[in-house]
């Protein structure tokens, strides 16, 4: 708990820049409430999942080889967001995740961030499993809610939920080279929703690279 803790007090913070699966699988995907079951591409208007909310234009690609951050995908941010890599390996780490990139909104006016994460391990065939222990180790969690959906043209599986500073978000992607989790979250409600057209604009330019 300890080292979870002073990880997140430090990605709040600053970010270094530069650019098993267990071993016994759970018979059943662990669900807070049968609420929280997900459905296959759902189109939803409104919280939690704000389906309505346009794409923000996009200025910078982020992911491919030499950039910033190069990724096992690619993808593109809205004019202003600074992008920066995080060379501190595992220091940086969130259940099953390791954080490659940050994106980070306060340039462009708002509080919050955009964190991309690769997923260590042999993952469990059910990725709400995935998503589970690194929501489980980021803190408290209430009104989760999982969905199958698309990123770009890839299959993918979201989860949407409360912390102690609002709203978070996050979509689980299969590369060629693993599983790559990008998470949106901010100071609170009030500034996740302000970032949301950026994390649309992640979700709907999601690719692999070419």
């Amino acid at each position: 708990m300890i080292r979870r803790v002073a990880v997140l007090a430090t990605l709040t913070l600053t970010v270094a820049t530069g650019c098993a699966e267990d071993a016994k699988e759970p018979t059943v995907a662990p669900s807070p409430s049968p609420s929280a079951s997900p459905t296959a591409s759902p189109i939803a208007a409104g919280p939690p999942w704000y389906d309505e909310v346009a794409p923000a234009a996009a200025r910078t690609t982020v992911g491919p080889e030499g950039s910033t951050c190069p990724l096992p995908i690619t993808f593109s941010v809205p004019a202003k967001w600074k992008v920066k890599a995080v060379t501190a390996g595992t220091d940086f780490r969130i259940g099953p995740a390791v954080l490659l990139c940050e994106i980070d909104a306060k340039p462009a006016g708002q509080i919050g961030f955009l964190r991309v994460w690769r997923v260590e391990g042999a993952t469990p065939r059910t990725p709400q499993i995935t998503l589970d222990k690194f929501i489980d180790d980021y803190g408290p969690a209430e009104e989760r809610q999982y969905r199958r959906t698309k990123a770009g043209p890839l299959d993918s599986f979201e989860a949407t939920w409360t912390g102690d500073d609002g709203r978070k978000r996050a979509i689980l992607v299969s590369s060629l080279y693993g599983k790559i989790l990008v998470t949106l979250g901010g100071s609170d409600d009030e500034e996740f929703e302000a970032m949301l057209p950026a994390y649309q604009l992640v979700k709907s330019s999601t690719n692999l690279p070419k």
